[in-house]
C-alpha cells in the first residue's frame, strides 16, 4: 500500500510493503469470493489471494500511481486514489463484499475509525474484516522513547514517517469492537527488535501459543497485530 503521493519510495519502503502477506492470507475466509484490499501496494497479496481460488474477484484502493498501475495487471479492478477521500457510494455502489481487508493502511489515515466504519457497510451479513496494524507498545519501541529518549522516523516498520495513528494490542481490538464487529481470530506477529527473519524470531514466533498470549510477550514482544472480524448479527 502506498501512503503518500510520492513516486520516489525509497527501497527499504517498497520491500516492507508489496509482499503477499502469507499472515493475511491465512486470515482471509476460503468462502471469501468476492474481496476488496484498501491500500492493495502493487497487488501482490490480491494476487496471492486470487492464486490461492482462481475465480476470486479481488477489487483495490491505491493511492499511488505507480503501485496502482502494476496491482490493475494483476487484479479485476483498481482505483487510483486518496482513502482518506473516498466517495464509497460513487465508488462501489450497491456491491456488498465478502472481505474488506485493510493491511497496514489504518495507522496512515486521518480516521481510520470512520474509514473502518464505513467499510462495514459494504459486507456481506456475514463477511469478515481483515485488519494488520503495528504494535507502537513494541520493546523496541520503549527502548527508543524511554532508554534512548527520540522518536525515530523511519520509512516502514513501527516507526514508519507517514503515520498519523499508533496502536496497541488493546487499542487494536477497540477499534475493531467500537466498529460494530466481533474479533472471530488473531494472529501476532513476534520480533525481538525493528528488523524481521533472523533465529531469535523464528524461535519467538515458534513458542507454544499459551506463551504468546502470555502478557509480557504478548504486549511488548508483538509486532504486527493482524486481526479477522464479522459484523454482529
Amino acid at each position: 500500500m502506498s501512503h503518500s503521493a510520492e513516486h520516489n519510495i525509497s527501497a527499504e519502503r517498497n520491500t516492507a510493503y508489496t509482499t503477499s502477506r502469507s499472515d493475511i492470507v491465512q486470515l482471509v475466509p476460503m468462502d471469501a469470493m468476492f474481496i476488496l484490499d484498501i491500500g492493495c501496494s502493487n497487488g501482490a497479496l490480491g494476487q496471492s489471494l486470487k492464486n490461492n481460488m482462481p475465480k476470486r474477484i479481488v477489487y483495490g484502493v491505491e493511492l499511488d500511481t505507480d503501485f496502482s498501475n502494476e496491482a490493475a495487471k494483476k487484479l479485476d479492478y483498481v482505483f487510483n486514489g486518496d482513502i482518506n477521500a473516498l466517495d464509497w457510494d460513487e465508488l462501489f455502489g450497491g456491491k456488498k463484499f465478502d472481505c474488506i481487508i485493510f493491511a497496514d493502511i489504518l495507522e496512515h489515515l486521518v480516521d481510520p475509525k470512520n474509514c473502518l466504519e464505513l467499510a462495514v457497510k459494504y459486507l456481506n451479513k456475514s463477511g469478515t474484516v481483515i485488519v494488520s496494524l503495528p504494535n507502537v507498545r513494541h520493546f523496541s519501541a520503549l527502548w527508543a522513547i524511554f532508554f534512548n529518549g527520540y522518536f525515530p522516523k523511519r520509512d516502514r516498520g513501527i516507526f514508519d514517517r507517514t503515520h498519523l495513528h499508533w496502536f496497541t494490542v488493546r487499542d487494536s481490538n477497540s477499534l475493531i469492537t467500537d466498529c460494530g464487529l466481533d474479533i472471530t481470530a488473531t494472529c501476532l506477529a513476534l520480533r525481538w527488535g525493528d528488523a524481521g527473519g533472523g533465529v531469535a524470531n523464528r524461535f519467538l514466533n515458534r513458542l507454544p501459543m499459551c506463551i504468546k498470549n502470555w502478557a509480557p510477550v504478548r504486549e511488548f514482544f508483538t509486532y504486527q497485530i493482524c486481526i479477522r472480524a464479522e459484523t454482529r448479527n
